[in-house]
């Protein structure tokens, strides 16, 4: 007899886990009433066997609607304040306390907890119909607790599916607005390969975050590699401590997000709290992205509850120390929002008698700065019979140098070496708290959790654990490689320019007629007879660069940071920076940033005196703001800054080791419609950069320069496919820069999805990794090389499309924390070719096709507003300034925010708002008319007609294609 592969097979085998463990199966039909979204028999079945005495006052109050009073108020408390803390604080009425779970107790002292913890009724439903319909949707399985929802699992077999399907399946066919979705606090799509998680449906929004062990989940012998959801997670013991000390709800002013854990998260709480032993150390290597911030507060609060076989709290008091002068205000909050009882977490960021008292008298959890180090310490060596739980929060530099010991404050020199020289002392923060922690000698009463990304050889002889043969090792890692693939930071090597490779991309396209040769020659101008080390120069590259490339991308809010070799280098970068600025008449401004005072031409310089900024803003809030777009650094800035506007670094400094790391991933950061980074780097080899990144990478991700001829091959290699032709491609393009609705470009892209199923399976694998590969080589390549050959770039955008209609070879869709937005990229036409808007990963803004699609009608409406503003202002504009003016009128209106303002709302309001979109299409001019944009921008009434003007036109023209 054949095997069963079925999904029903997968399904099964859950369930008879399950009830091998202590749940009980129910019955969809029987037992799940569809308009309270409850199984109302165990509820009340738990309410009898736990509560008798309340349940009989509760009687004696209503009589015979007693049920269905009861159900009322629960269904009204869930619904007002959902199902975490209606289980957790249960409800109140006609002064009846009801519980609705009873935790599970973490010690002996009372005896009845065990017995109430026990009574909890787990429960499975599979095929639950959840509409209040017949036949109505159904969902794979629904975990229950006393009869209520809480979690719903969609499965998928790789056999046929996969994982990514589930997760289509959650986004497009389930109705988030469904009351199972908003009671149950996360849904698992799962196969028998992965398992992704969501805590709130939000239809195509949705956000569905990796729950694996690593990047791939090992094999199991005799099981599916996915058995731990059930085998661990679900158990009995397991989920009531997920309930009671890791669910929270999440609130910002927005929306209100439930946070359940990921694996790695819970996985490192739980082995820790399983390993503890007061005055063991503990090294947690987890990478930026990791959610290192939750994962200390779940570890304080699971610190200062573990109690050891006599009743005793492991630790008296939990401190947790951050590496900031004041306190981050997310770690603080972070930590009480997990806070279930007032007063557990006292917050000392200012007062040493404070915290000394704290220290003396056991308050739960502490959370305080690095600066008071040694002094905890030192009073907890005084108090050797009390035991404490030391959390420490990045054990790496700091941002701004403020525990360093030699740090000179005034540097006085008109040497650039020799400020290099002076600048370049021990400002590690790691190594202070390393020193401090071997001045006290013996500290048997204290454990200490160090996290960090990038742990130095000291670190980890100091935290790590020993093995079988004396190697010390982080106790849990989460590693940059598995971050960076699941979405949650960038890969920062990606695009890694030095400046040779930089330079020898450039002369590729110089000596290719494939491209417009003056566009790439200007992006160096004249650097290459230069000094390569010349400020001044080094200066016009970086600023051409950004004014290029980096100003419009994550939708033109991109910021980027210059890493200077020492302050004096900063103050002349600065000084350059605004001269050329200025020169050019840019729209941005700089900041630097360094301690201290420079002195060099007989003159002082400080931070405040060189930034344009209040005295009361701090450089980092600045930073966010318009007009401010570069920051030059000095030795601050290069660890601990969390800016995820930051997209592009420009390094000339020597970089090596941890410090090339942790400076270079300042750009890591995830951001909406941020999807790459890059670095431009002056000063260091890329095998040196290599090398500082293996550690932590696991695997090389740097590449030498990408010769521009690639993508011709490519393009060759899609089409021996056989899979689409240029006609494919030119009859798509045209009818998506002409507006056809989705109905026909689904159906141009149709014939070309039925020949990809025909080919071969490894074919099928090939053509798709070859788009891949030519999508990611042209979008990188966008950021640095004007194209001029628009073939290149309709089948960019034609890959873009097709790419999302071809059938999966079942293999996990990537996990994208981020939604599938568009983002923006700049784009060079020549001799009158389309201006088209790239994005960075296949993404992109609907574009006009430049001239070719103007008609004659909205020809003779700009010549008549081009000549009324000649007639009005005596201005000269001219026939190509109309083309210019068709450009930013037909941006304007494939302008997908605009247009979705346009659909809903009045002409009087969008005119309101049209401001922010005018302004930036007219910034916009800066890069290819800068005599039109001047000729605007310089008179605040021509600006003001024009804007009307072309205001009037678009919203005609929007309402004409309407009415098509």
């Amino acid at each position: 007899m054949s095997s069963d592969t079925s999904e029903k097979r997968f399904q099964n085998d859950i369930i008879d886990h399950l009830m091998s463990t202590g749940y009980m199966k129910r019955n969809t039909h029987r037992d799940y009433n569809k308009a309270s979204c409850l199984d109302p028999e165990l509820t009340l079945k738990f309410i009898h066997d736990t509560q008798e005495k309340t349940w009989k006052k509760w009687q004696r109050i209503y009589g015979e609607k007693a049920e269905q009073k009861f159900f009322f108020r629960l269904v009204s408390e869930i619904d007002r304040k959902g199902t975490i803390h209606v289980l957790r604080n249960g409800f109140k009425d006609a002064s009846c306390n009801f519980k609705l779970f009873y935790p599970q107790p973490n010690n002996n002292k009372n005896p009845d907890s065990f017995m109430n913890f026990k009574s909890n009724i787990f429960s499975v439903i599979d095929e639950l119909e959840y509409q209040e319909k017949d036949n109505g949707n159904r969902i794979d399985l629904v975990i229950f607790i006393n009869g209520l929802p809480i979690v719903t699992i969609e499965l998928k077999d790789t056999f046929a599916q996969g994982v990514e399907n589930a997760i289509k399946q959650y986004r497009e066919d389930r109705d988030p607005r469904e009351k199972i979705f908003k009671r149950c606090f996360v849904h698992f799509a799962m196969s028998d390969e992965k398992i992704a998680m969501a805590t709130k449906l939000e239809g195509r929004k949705t956000r569905f975050l990796p729950f694996n062990k690593g990047l791939e989940n090992p094999v199991v012998k005799g099981d599916y590699k996915t058995c731990y959801l059930y085998n661990d997670i679900l158990q009995i013991n397991k989920l009531s401590k997920l309930i009671s000390n890791f669910i929270y709800i999440e609130k910002d002013k927005k929306k209100e997000l439930p946070i359940f854990p990921r694996y790695h998260q819970l996985d490192c709480v739980n082995r820790v709290l399983g390993n503890t032993v007061p005055g063991k150390n503990y090294l947690i290597e987890h990478s930026a992205g990791s959610g290192k911030t939750k994962t200390i507060a779940w570890l304080a609060h699971g610190l200062i509850k573990k109690f050891n076989s006599r009743d005793e709290r492991f630790y008296d008091m939990v401190v947790v120390v951050s590496d900031r002068r004041v306190i981050d205000q997310q770690l603080q909050a972070q930590v009480k929002a997990i806070e279930k009882v007032k007063g557990i977490v006292e917050v000392i960021d200012d007062n040493s008698d404070q915290l000394g008292e704290a220290l003396k008298t056991g308050s739960n959890i502490v959370v305080t700065t690095l600066h008071k180090f040694s002094y905890i310490l030192e009073k907890a060596r005084d108090l050797p019979k009390r035991n404490y739980a030391v959390i420490i929060d990045e054990a790496h530099s700091s941002q701004t140098g403020n525990m360093a010991r030699n740090m000179k404050k005034v540097l006085s020199t008109n040497s650039l070496e020799e400020a290099e020289l002076l600048d370049d002392v021990d400002d590690d923060v790691e190594e202070e708290i390393l020193r401090e922690i071997e001045s006290f000698r013996n500290l048997n009463n204290i454990s200490f959790f160090a996290f960090t990304a990038t742990p130095k050889n000291k670190t980890l002889e100091m935290f790590g654990t020993e093995n079988e043969v004396g190697e010390y090792l982080p106790f849990h890692t989460y590693t940059m490689k598995q971050a960076i693939e699941e979405g949650f930071i960038l890969d920062v090597l990606k695009h890694y320019l030095s400046y040779e490779t930089y330079f020898k991309l450039i002369r590729t396209v110089e000596d290719d007629p494939e491209f417009e040769e003056q566009k790439a020659k200007r992006l160096l101008r004249n650097f290459v007879e230069k000094h390569p080390h010349a400020i001044s120069k080094k200066t016009e590259i970086m600023l051409d660069h950004f004014m290029n490339s980096t100003r419009n991308k994550i939708k033109g809010k991109a910021r980027a940071m210059v890493v200077t070799r020492s302050r004096l280098h900063a103050v002349l970068y600065k000084k350059e920076f605004d001269k050329a600025i200025e020169k050019n008449g840019y729209s941005i401004k700089t900041l630097v940033a360094f301690t201290g005072t420079v002195k060099h031409d007989e003159k002082e310089y400080t931070e405040n005196s060189m930034n344009d900024i209040s005295r009361t803003k701090s450089i980092e809030n600045a930073f966010v703001e318009d007009p401010y777009r570069i920051l030059i650094v000095a030795n601050k800035y290069q660890t601990g800054f969390d800016q995820p506007l930051l997209h592009t670094m420009y390094v000339d400094k020597s970089l090596n080791g941890i410090a090339a790391v942790q400076t270079l991933s300042r750009a890591n950061r995830i951001y909406e419609n941020k999807n790459d980074t890059l670095i431009l780097d002056f000063a260091n080899q890329t095998d040196v950069i290599q090398k500082a990144f293996e550690p932590f990478y696991e695997v090389t991700y740097l590449k030498e320069a990408t010769d521009p001829h690639k993508l011709y091959e490519l393009q060759d290699k899609l089409l021996d496919y056989h899979v689409f032709d240029e006609e494919d491609i030119d009859t798509f393009v045209n009818a998506y820069k002409k507006g056809e609705n989705q109905q026909e470009l689904h159906n141009i892209l149709s014939p070309v999805v039925k020949e990809f199923k025909k080919i071969e399976k490894e074919d099928q694998v090939g053509f798709k990794k070859t788009l891949r590969r030519y999508q990611n080589i042209y979008s990188f390549l966008s950021q640095l090389i004007p194209f001029s050959d628009v073939k290149l770039e309709k089948l960019y955008i034609f890959n873009k499309f097709l790419n999302k209609k071809l059938p999966t070879i079942n293999d996990p869709l990537p996990f994208n924390v981020l939604e599938d937005v568009d983002m923006d990229s700049y784009k060079i036409a020549d001799k009158g070719e389309s201006v088209i808007p790239l994005t960075g990963n296949g993404e992109l803004q609907s574009a006009s096709d430049g001239a070719a699609n103007y008609t004659e009608d909205e020809l003779e409406k700009l010549s008549q507003i081009i000549k009324d503003l000649n007639d009005a202002f005596n201005t000269d504009f001219t026939d190509d300034d109309k083309v210019f003016l068709e450009r930013v009128k037909d941006n304007l209106l494939d302008n997908p925010e605009l247009i979705e303002k346009m659909e809903h709302n009045s002409k009087e309001n969008v005119e309101a708002v049209f401001d922010k979109y005018f302004n930036r299409e007219m910034t916009g001019l800066l890069n290819s008319n800068m005599a039109l944009f001047k000729r605007v921008n310089d008179n605040d009434e021509l600006r003001d007609k024009l804007r009307y003007a072309l205001f009037d036109l678009i919203y005609e023209d929007f309402g004409n294609k309407n009415k098509e």
